[in-house]
Order: structure tokens, then C-alpha cells, then sequence
């Protein structure tokens, strides 16, 4: 489905913001606030899959949902209350979580700021990589005055280390191009690169077996599939080099916990930082908790406060392209959501 024909640059179409209020200051600030409310006429919202019938009588003359963390699940019942509904235009990262088949069905437009959530992702994953190879994680632990046990970990250092990435996603991708402003060597496993594309992108493909034996640091970045499900198992870790480390800033279903935990405990050496878990949080009573080579952070390698307004910038670029009859830069279909995290 297009833009109307009378879509012009003075046009403000009628707009619902789908997301948790507390993050509004954050998605838009004052100045990016402006910039929306002279882009369209704000209907309704923020709100979210909780309290959106409330605002029901507000919705029947949106054309554009601007959506973010916590925007409902786009069923036949929302939908039908949103006659007018082209384009949701989502400042979030993953999409799979709401769209559905009638959201398809109907030709609703969609574009994700996943781009801008891949950022501050890359970031914080190439710090922990970093931050592994010198091996920070460990010394952090041991907490010992005398410096003699530096020599238990003499391969430590990032000049001449080696990096495996698994997945080449848009984090992933990133991820390698951070970590080649450094001498080491990158290899990746991912069955949807071509060895011609691993060469252009200056990376060794291997197989995931290979991938983990070789590797200092195992970062994964592979996107929750079917196929993807259980991928990272015991088999996988016990091949790990001495004192290497395990990042996970991807999904944690990928990764088979209860095998994860048993080979932690059997490889005091290794380390798991985990910014992800499966469930999430991690249960009070988990015993990746009361590992002290596992490290886990609250899922806060993506986006967050004063980062969000990186993905909000991108939800107004989209918007003036939509306004203006230009093609969604970062439009998706149904088939590409389906390949994505």
C-alpha cells in the first residue's frame, strides 16, 4: 500500500503512539517531540497492549502508529479500531513480537529502527569482547594482591587474539567492523554468508565446532529462529581455549542453559557474560547466579535513555519520507521479518 496521493510536506496525518509512557522523554526529547507534533496530529496514546481500549474512540482516524517497547500486539480487534491504519513506523528493534497475519494481510507499511538499536548493542558487546581478552573478567574474580598468577593467563591480550562471531547480523556486522580497528583475527559462522561475502567483510568462515575451539571470545549475535533454538550447547563450550570467554547479547534461548551451567562449573577458567537469558530475568533462585564465572547484566546492550533517542531519530526520518511520498528506508515485509531476530 503508498502514501495517499495528497501526501505533501504540510500534510500532518493523524498519529497514535503505541509505546510505555516512561519512555517518551527518551524516544523524543523536547526537540524531537516538536519536530513530531509539526509531522503529524498526535490522536491518541502513548499506550500499550494493557490500556490500549481505553483509548478506542481516539483511534479510528489514525494513518500512522508510531510504535516503540511495549506497543500491542497488532490483532484483528486493534486493527479494526484503526480503519485508516498505513504505516507503523517502530522505534524499537525487534518486530515479531506484534505484527501478525492480519497486520499482513491488510498492507500496512513497516519500518524498523533496528539499524539504530544495533548501535549501542555492537557497543556494549565489542566492550565485554574487549574487556574478555584482557582477560578483566578473570582477574576481576581471583581479587589477589600478588600479581604472580598473571602468568596463569599469559594468552591474554587483544593485539593477535582471535574473535568468534556467530551470526553476522546487523549487531554482528558491526561488531567485526569495531573490532577491526585491532590486529586479531575474526572468524564467523553463519550458513547465510557466502565465502565471497565473509571475504569482503574480512572474516574467516568456519564451522561452529571450529568456531569455538579457536576462539578467545565467542560472541553471539544470531538471530532467534526455529533453527536457531538450542544452537550453543556443551558440546560447543568444552571446546573453548583456557580462560576464553562466552558473550551472549543475542537471545537467550539460543543457548542450552542447563548444559551452559555444567560446563561452568566444570571450567572455573572460562566466562559467560550473559546480557540475556531464557526466561528473562533470570530466576532469583538461577544457578547462573551463583556461578562466579557467569556475569550477568539486566539486558541493557541495546538502546537505552539517553541511546533511545537514536532510534526516535530514525522513526522521524521515516515519518518525513512516508509524508512526503518517499520509500520507507527501512521498510520490512513478511518475508524479511521472518529471517530476522
Amino acid at each position: 500500500m503508498s502514501p495517499d496521493d495528497t501526501t505533501s510536506p504540510g500534510r500532518r496525518p493523524g498519529a497514535a503512539l503505541a509505546f510505555r509512557a516512561e519512555l517518551q522523554p527518551w524516544l523524543f526529547p523536547p526537540a524531537a517531540r516538536s519536530r513530531l507534533e509539526q509531522q503529524v496530529e498526535i490522536l491518541a496514546g502513548p499506550f500499550t497492549g494493557a490500556d490500549w481500549p481505553t483509548e478506542r474512540e481516539r483511534l479510528a482516524g489514525v494513518e500512522v502508529l508510531v510504535g516503540s517497547w511495549g506497543i500491542p500486539l497488532l490483532d484483528g480487534e486493534l486493527l479494526a479500531a484503526m480503519p485508516r491504519l498505513r504505516v507503523v513506523l517502530y522505534g524499537a528493534g525487534s518486530v515479531r513480537g506484534f505484527v501478525t497475519d492480519e497486520f499482513w494481510r491488510r498492507g500496512i507499511l513497516l519500518s524498523s529502527a533496528a539499524s539504530a538499536n544495533a548501535g549501542p548493542t555492537a557497543t556494549f558487546a565489542e566492550a565485554m569482547i574487549i574487556l574478555a581478552l584482557k582477560q578483566t573478567w578473570f582477574y576481576l574474580r581471583r581479587r589477589e594482591a600478588d600479581w604472580a598468577y598473571l602468568t596463569d593467563t599469559a594468552s591474554s591480550g587483544v593485539h593477535a587474539a582471535t574473535v568468534g562471531i556467530i551470526g553476522l547480523s546487523s549487531v554482528g556486522r558491526l561488531v567485526v567492523q569495531g573490532l577491526q580497528r585491532h590486529e586479531l583475527t575474526i572468524l564467523a559462522c553463519d550458513p547465510t554468508v557466502t565465502s565471497e561475502e565473509a571475504a569482503r567483510l574480512g572474516v574467516e568462515l568456519v564451522d561452529l565446532p571450529a568456531l569455538f575451539a579457536r576462539s578467545d571470545v565467542v560472541s553471539l549475535h544470531a538471530p532467534l529462529l526455529p533453527q536457531t533454538i538450542g544452537l550453543v550447547g556443551a558440546e560447543h563450550l568444552r571446546l573453548m581455549k583456557p580462560h576464553a570467554s562466552f558473550v551472549n547479547t543475542a537471545r537467550g534461548a539460543i543457548v542450552r542453559e542447563a548444559e551452559l551451567v555444567a560446563v561452568m562449573r566444570e571450567r572455573a577458567d572460562l566466562t559467560a557474560l550473559l546480557d540475556v537469558t531464557d526466561p528473562e530475568p533470570a530466576p532469583a533462585d538461577s544457578p547462573l547466579r551463583a556461578l562466579p564465572n557467569v556475569i550477568l547484566t539486566p539486558h541493557i546492550a541495546g538502546a537505552r535513555h539517553r541511546e533511545i533517542a537514536l532510534v526516535g531519530r530514525v522513526v522521524l526520518e521515516e515519518l518525513d519520507r512516508y509524508r512526503t511520498g518517499q520509500p520507507l528506508r527501512f521498510a520490512l515485509d513478511k518475508a524479511r521479518v521472518a529471517s530476522m531476530a
